[in-house]
């Protein structure tokens, strides 16, 4: 079932139960009002049948006709009963009901007592006279009130049925054009295929739930055309750096077949033959490790890494190096051991730290590097500066890319995997990395680490 008809079954179903509750409460109203009502009507006749039975010879005759023709005018299907003291029925002959002994004596208890007999209802009074004491009963059916309630009852009906019809058409209605905006997003996204994710969702001008939810269909977007770009360029220089020596490697080979060589120049072709060979396994198995840093290492994997002590390894291990570089690590004063600390796999840290210290000494011909630690509001923030050739800004997001070399950089060395494992291995640590370079000046990548750096 659609969002559109469920909501408007729902909202006809809570308008529904509303109505009924008002329109039962303004029924049990009306049938009290009317039943008080006939009651009171009741009672006057029983006033009127004891002033004519009972008031005759106290009244003038000219009261005492206007009295009998009040009475005359009674209730239809009425029926008036009069007893003394003794319960006996007097003045009215014919009694229509024989009327228990203990409804009389309630009469005389309250004075005024009502009651209901069959499908009639009853009231009677207690009326001290001089003649005696008695006790007046009037009984009838309320025919004009119960079709007065039959005519409410139906008229609720059809009435609660006809707003609940209204309510349904305007609830789909509004429903419709609430979710309007949804409809326009689902048109919008059946068109955008893998060819056109440069297409976005148009926002609403309402900044509600909606237009919230384009704007995060829209960074969904572009995080998607972002991935299919990296893709392609990945394809794209996985391509070109696999065909270099694999069109070296035939070359040769085509070369040297054309004529007989001498013993020297097949020993130059298979050199150069298997300098090619070992560049594609360089490649394939930066490839390979690119793929393996993705599994999250499990808990025996993991353990407390002081990076201080690890910078400083890291710069006795280059120290020693042929020839040796040098590599100035600055430590922030005044702080614990723990603060320096971080849960992780110190083989795989070392390896992305490394990486970035590799290029600073690659990129600027062996000159100093300082690796900077710093303790910040978000955590511990490693950064690592060089004096090299730098990385062109418009590039600078793309070096973390696999196989990803900078315009300047192809003059050194190297196959564009280093930067994209320490990405990847710093993710596995809840890590990020940022670079900020000058063209010709150098380059300055940082580490954040946070405060919950785990697995």
């Amino acid at each position: 079932m659609k969002i559109r008809h469920r909501l408007s079954l729902q909202f006809t179903l809570i308008s529904g139960i509303i109505l009924t509750t008002v329109f039962v409460i303004i029924y049990l109203l009306s049938a009290r009002f009317v039943r008080n009502n006939f009651y009171k009507q009741l009672e006057g006749r029983a006033l009127l049948t004891a002033e004519v039975y009972l008031e005759k010879d106290e009244l003038t005759k000219m009261k005492f006709l206007e009295i009998e023709k009040s009475y005359q005018q009674g209730i239809p299907g009425e029926s008036s009963n009069i007893y003394d003291s003794n319960n006996h029925a007097v003045f009215i002959e014919q009694a229509k009901y024989d009327w228990p002994a203990s409804l009389l004596d309630n009469i005389r208890k309250h004075q005024t007592y009502r009651f209901s007999f069959r499908d009639k209802y009853g009231l009677g009074i207690y009326y001290p006279d001089n003649q005696g004491d008695f006790v007046v009963i009037v009984t009838a059916r309320n025919a004009a009130g119960e079709q007065q309630l039959s005519y409410l009852l139906w008229s609720l009906v059809i009435m609660g049925l006809i707003a609940l019809a209204v309510t349904y058409g305007m609830s789909q209605w509004y429903a419709s054009r609430a979710l309007r905006p949804i409809q326009n997003i689902n048109r919008e996204v059946k068109k955008i295929r893998a060819t056109s994710l440069h297409q976005r969702v148009q926002r609403g001008s309402n900044k509600d739930e909606i237009d919230e939810l384009a704007l995060h269909f829209n960074e969904l977007l572009a995080h998607m055309e972002n991935a299919f770009e990296m893709q392609r360029s990945f394809v794209s220089n996985a391509s070109h750096e696999l065909r270099t020596p694999l069109t070296t490697i035939i070359g040769e080979i085509e070369v040297t077949m054309q004529k007989q060589r001498s013993a020297a120049e097949y020993q130059q072709t298979l050199e150069t033959l298997l300098g090619e060979s070992e560049k594609l396994k360089v490649i394939t198995d930066g490839l390979l490790q690119l793929t393996r840093v993705d599994a999250v290492p499990d808990a025996s994997q993991l353990e407390p890494i002081r990076l201080d002590e690890m910078l400083e390894a890291l710069r006795i291990s280059w120290s020693h190096q042929a020839p040796a570089n040098e590599l100035i690590v600055k430590l922030p004063a005044n702080t614990t051991p723990e603060q320096l600390t971080l849960q992780g796999n110190p083989q795989l840290l070392a390896v992305a730290i490394n990486n970035i210290i590799k290029n600073g000494f690659k990129f600027s011909g062996n000159t100093p590097v300082t690796a900077t630690l710093e303790i910040t509001s978000e955590g511990l923030l490693l950064s690592i500066s060089d004096n090299g050739i730098g990385i062109p800004e418009a590039e600078q997001e793309r070096v973390f890319m696999p196989l990803y070399r900078a315009s300047n950089a192809h003059a050194y060395t190297g196959y564009g995997i280093g930067l994209a494992m320490t990405r990847k291995i710093l993710q596995l640590h809840q890590a990020r990395i940022t670079v900020s370079s000058v063209a010709g000046q150098g380059t300055t990548f940082h580490c954040w680490f946070s405060n919950l750096t785990s697995f």
